[in-house]
């Protein structure tokens, strides 16, 4: 483990375990002494929990990805500075290209997004990331 963080990403889904992993990137961006990046992706090959597994509309991702940035920047408050980025596209590969262009030192991820359909059909964006970031990935539960 680095003895300092500088460039650090959270990456956030609206899920339970992506406010946990807000909570511990702001704690470790304070004890560094920098800030964050935060990035959501919204995620277009997200399926339904529909027979049919149709894909989401992509006016209800956009809606949906305002209300995690919102809450994000709730949650986040003024505990440090944080710069915001949003994609449309596949999360784990968003996340480990981010992490590249930017050259960060450290990636925090929550250990489960929400959908359990996609993980069983599409596999963990935590397990990929962890598994191809050019850093040190923070998994929190």
């Amino acid at each position: 483990m680095r003895d300092e963080y500088k460039k650090i990403l959270v990456a956030v889904d609206g899920s339970d375990q992506s406010k946990e992993a807000i909570h511990e990137a702001v704690a470790i961006a304070k004890r560094n002494k920098t800030s964050l990046f935060v990035l959501h992706v919204k995620d277009e090959t997200r399926l339904r929990g529909t027979p049919y597994a149709l894909a989401i509309n992509l006016d209800d991702l956009e809606t949906e990805s305002k209300e995690i940035i919102a809450e994000v920047e709730q949650l986040i408050n003024e505990e440090v500075e944080f710069e915001v980025h949003a994609f449309t596209g596949n999360p784990k590969k968003e996340i480990v290209n981010f992490a590249k262009e930017f050259e960060l030192d450290l990636i925090v991820v929550g250990s489960n997004g929400k959908g359990l359909l996609d993980r069983m059909l599409v596999g963990s964006t935590t397990t990929y990331v962890v598994n191809h970031a050019p850093c040190n990935v923070m998994v929190v539960k």
